[in-house]
């Protein structure tokens, strides 16, 4: 993306940001609430316009592609969705086949092998004739993501996947993500809030603050105990934890400084 500006209700959203998103990697946008995160993820996904600059996908601007063009492109599992009582879970993943069939069409038998295959990689294969109400908030969301995989797409973009799960649920979600980079290539663009499952989960980072980009580049080098510390306004360290690298919060008034130390485990 170029130089890219939007402004929702005359207010500047994102100010002349310029990025760009690695094929075949997993990329997190991160940074505090209201930074323009989410409505980064709208406008790749075509959902939102921009009102200046531009984002190219396959040397083509976005809103060049049809609504239908661009789903067979992209996938997005939004940050917030509404299921009608009644709908199973087979119901659900369908609708993830709609770009690749004509209105009113029968399922194929491709059709039914790709929602086979997106619910057994979701992990909610058990559950396909029950009605989504019926399953927990975690079983759930992994029904969502079961949806946005029949799609089929290259991309597929996250809008705070983990957010209202539980810490099981979570880390369950993130290796479900991560096998799907790995095992199928998939471009992964996925905004979460979580640091650390950011650092752990993910290739490349960028950091957006009011409507800007602070940093990007590999996760490591953009999460920084410095820079989270001066963009979230909290004192951050960078702490191990049984050989794993955390960023940990100062929450104690008596440490004031933001280097890094060493914790053991």
């Amino acid at each position: 993306m170029n130089k890219l500006t939007c402004r929702l209700g005359g207010k500047l959203i994102l100010d002349n940001i310029s990025c760009e998103f690695q094929q075949g990697k997993i990329t997190a946008l991160i940074g505090p609430n209201g930074s323009g995160k989410s409505t980064l993820l709208k406008l790749i996904a075509g959902l939102e316009k921009s009102s200046a600059g531009d984002i190219q996908l396959s040397g083509k601007g976005i809103m060049q592609y049809s609504r239908a063009d661009l789903a067979l492109k992209l996938a997005m599992l939004p940050q917030r969705h509404t299921t009608p009582v009644g709908l199973t879970v087979a119901d659900l993943v369908e609708f993830g086949r709609h770009p690749h069939r004509r209105w009113f069409a029968p399922l194929t038998k491709t059709d039914k092998q790709k929602m086979h295959w997106a619910m057994q990689e979701a992990g909610v294969l058990e559950f396909a004739d029950l009605p989504i109400e019926t399953l927990s908030g975690g079983e759930a969301q992994r029904c969502w993501l079961a949806m946005v995989l029949a799609q089929d797409t290259d991309i597929v973009l996250l809008d705070e996947p983990t957010s209202w799960l539980d810490i099981g649920h979570q880390v369950e979600l993130l290796h479900i993500v991560k096998r799907l980079n790995e095992q199928y290539g998939k471009t992964i663009i996925w905004v979460l809030h979580d640091l650390n499952h950011a650092q752990e989960f993910s290739h490349h980072a960028i950091m957006l603050e009011k409507g800007k980009v602070v940093a990007a580049g590999e996760v490591d080098s953009v999460l920084t105990a410095e820079r989270v510390s001066k963009v979230y306004n909290t004192s951050v360290a960078r702490v191990e934890v049984e050989g794993q690298t955390l960023l940990w919060p100062r929450t104690s008034a008596n440490v004031a400084s933001t280097t890094d130390c060493k914790r053991e485990g």
